[in-house]
Order: structure tokens, then sequence, then C-alpha cells
């Protein structure tokens, strides 16, 4: 009896210890590829999150991700204002669902300098963690004014450094525009031809976000924005970040989502870009920008490493052009004024005879452009004749009216091989630190 008891102890003590050796091995193989649970999780229309759901979210390699929406809140943005409201909830849970990422959410909202407008120049709203904060703050935006074609871009930006920014969180600004700042073009403006009153430069203070590791996507408007797309493409490549063209307010969502992903993924190269340019700092002489992407490109590649990437109609997006490369050269407005040459439409476009079967899907099925104008000329003449103060909208012929593409327009997120561009951005960023560079 008693050897059959000291058998069954045996027994019972080499159970605990497998058990104990399972767990920790399990425990050590699934270490931050789980979401710790300390809260019910609930969908956002109130239905419990499924323990599996839970379960295959990552963790990204970050954590921490904040995120600020800077944007054109003049007359001619409304469809995008309320495609910000309606969505916002859905962009949180698909960054959260995809990276499980930790999101802060700040708002900016910019118009135009007195006279132009009277309403406002910036509103800043600083980051919340709250989504409901987050929507409550949108709901309060709405579009109006405007005056002349440039708005309160660099303001804008400007706000955008004085945020309470995380110091280790995945940082993206998205501006979302369909206007040149002032001071870029002089023969549009009617107020402020050599830039912002306050003295601030988009220029500088681009260097001043990547100095603070903050990411600029820029989200353009097309096509009011196109004449000044490769200045917005300079100022996104700066700072590491994208220019992300637009012409349907629904994709919104994807655009912010995508983008963020992406970052998110970039994140962990981040290290093998600062080590390549602080040794090609340290050996002296000028930074051969292509090399380090190069070496560094070539050395992941090798590795399998992997990203996510936003595409458009299954396309990486277009990398800065030649024109915005040597812009994001230039120290300041003044300069760039020097070479800036002001781009022309070159994608075909919708004539006068389809514009309203155009508008119902470029404005996702509201007729807001055609409200929100004066209406003088009567409906057509309202929608092409101007935005708040009845100035031209944004330079645009009926014949430029709407992208023949946008009903087919996609943008979506795609996980694959670590691309030279990608690598090319984080070095322009990393070196945009450098005083000399």
């Amino acid at each position: 009896m008693l050897q059959v008891t000291r058998s069954c102890l045996s027994f019972w003590l080499l159970c605990v210890l497998l058990i104990s050796e399972i767990s920790t091995r399990t425990s050590k193989s699934l270490k931050g590829k789980y979401v710790k649970l300390s809260k019910t999780p609930t969908k956002p229309d109130g239905q419990l999150v499924s323990i599996v759901d839970i379960m295959k979210r990552p963790l990204s390699q970050n954590g921490k991700l904040d995120l600020a929406f800077v944007m054109d809140t003049t007359g001619s943005m409304s469809s995008y204002i309320n495609s910000a409201k309606q969505n916002i909830r859905e962009i949180v849970q698909e960054i959260v669902t995809s990276s499980g990422s930790d999101v802060r959410l700040a708002l900016i909202e910019y118009r135009d300098h007195s006279p132009q407008d009277r309403t406002f120049v910036t509103r800043k709203k600083d980051f919340t963690s709250s989504v409901s904060t987050m929507k409550s703050w949108l709901n309060s935006a709405s579009a109006n004014g405007g005056g002349d074609t440039p708005e309160a871009v660099a303001e804008a930006m400007y706000q955008t450094t004085k945020l309470s920014w995380r110091q280790e969180a995945t940082k993206i600004s998205v501006m979302i525009s369909d206007a040149p700042p002032h001071g870029l073009v002089p023969s549009e403006e009617s107020s402020f031809p050599q830039g912002s009153p306050n003295g601030h430069d988009p220029m500088q203070i681009a260097r001043d976000l990547a100095q603070k590791d903050i990411t600029l996507y820029v989200i353009g408007v097309e096509p009011p924005i196109l004449p000044y797309k490769d200045f917005f493409m300079a100022l996104a490549y700066i700072t590491g970040g994208q220019y992300v063209p637009l012409s349907v307010p629904r994709l919104l969502v994807n655009a912010i989502t995508g983008g963020a992903q992406e970052e998110l993924s970039l994140r962990k190269f981040q290290a093998d870009v600062q080590r390549e340019i602080k040794q090609a700092s340290t050996a002296g002489g000028s930074i051969n920008k292509q090399q380090i992407a190069q070496t560094v490109f070539q050395r992941l590649q090798k590795s399998g490493a992997k990203s996510k990437q936003l595409v458009r109609n299954n396309k990486t997006l277009d990398g800065p052009s030649a024109d915005a490369k040597v812009l994001a050269t230039k120290q300041s407005m003044a300069e760039v004024r020097k070479v800036f040459k002001k781009g022309t439409t070159s994608t075909p476009f919708r004539g006068v005879g389809g514009i309203y079967g155009a508008l119902d899907e470029v404005m996702d099925g509201d007729m807001r452009l055609g409200m929100s104008v004066g209406m003088d000329g009567g409906m057509l003449g309202g929608m092409l004749g101007g935005v708040g103060s009845g100035g031209p909208l944004r330079s645009m012929s009926p014949g430029a009216m709407i992208p023949s593409s946008s009903a087919s327009e996609k943008l979506s997120t795609k996980e694959s091989g670590i691309t030279l561009e990608q690598i090319n951005r984080l070095v322009e960023k990393g070196t945009a630190r450098l005083p000399s560079v």
C-alpha cells in the first residue's frame, strides 16, 4: 500500500513539473504576441468581441500611436469633414485590431487669416484616448469661409508641433487639404504674398516635425490641390511621410488607417537606418542618402523583412516627383518660391455633361458642394462659381471638375517585402535631423 502511495505521488509530481514546463515555454513563445485583457472588450455596436478575435491581434512593435488630424475646414471641405465624423470609430477600431496599438487622437482645424476669414485661424484639441471625445470635436467642426485660394497651412503645421506627443509613441500627423499655404504663389495672394503673417514657415516646420520624430501624411484632395502637389509631396517627404491622392471622401478612412498601419510597421527599421546615418556622419564629408538607403535595404531584403504598405488601385503610391525632391532640399518658402513650378492637371476629367453623376460619387451621394456655394449663376454656376466668399473654386474649370477614375478608386493595405522607397523615406527623415544636411 505504501509503495502504491509513493508511486501515485511520484506520478502527480511528474505531472506538475511537466505542466509547469509547458506553461513556461508557452509563455515565452507567446510573449508580446497577444493583447492582455484588462476589461470586457466590445465592438462599436456593443457586441462582445470573441476571445478568438482578441487572441489573433498582434501587438505593434511600438505599442503606442499618437495620431493627429489636421483638417482644412473651409467651405470646400464639407464632404471630407463628414467622412471623418462618420468613420472615426472605424478608423480607430481598424488600427487597434490590426496592430493592438494604444491610440490617442488629436484634432487641429484650420481656415485662414483675417480679413480672408474672420471666424478663426486654427482650433487645437490636444490628444485624447477617448474616441467619443474625438467624435464630439469632429461633430463641432463645420465647413465654412476660406476667402482666397491659400489657407493657413503654416499655422496648422505650427500648432501640430505644440501637441503633447508621447516620446515613445509612433507619431503621425495627417493633413487633409485642398489648398496651398500663403507665400507659395504670390500672384494668387490678396493679403499675404510673402507667407504667414506670423512668420511661420512650412519648410522649417516640416524639419521641426522630423526632429520630433513626427511623420506627416498629406491627403491631397484632388483635383483642386493638383497644381500644388509637388509642394505637399516635399513637405511629407522631409518627414518620412507620403502624399496620398484622394478624390472620393468615403476612402478617407482607408487612407488614414492604411498610412497608420504602414508607419507602425516601419518603426522597427528606424534603428537600422539611424545607425547607418550615424556612421556616415561620424566619418565626415557629405552624406550619401542613396547609398545609406541601398545598404539598409539590401540588408533587410536579405533577411526577408516585411512591412505594411498603403496601395492605391492595388499599386504602390507614387513616390515624390523629381521636382518635389528638389523642393525638399530648400530651407524656406523664400527659397521654394524661386524654383516652384505650379503643376497642371494631367488626370483626365469628366466634362460638364457628366457632372451630376460624378458629383454623386465624389461627394458620396451628397450634393454638399452644390449647396455650399453661391447660387447667383444657377445650380451649375453655383457649383463652379465659388465657395465661401464667392472666390473661384480652387481655380477649377468645368472640364476639370471630377476625376474620371473616381468611381473605381480604391485604397487598401497589403503586407509584402520592405521596399527601397520606404527606406528612402526613413533616410530622408533621419537626415533631416542633422543640421548640416
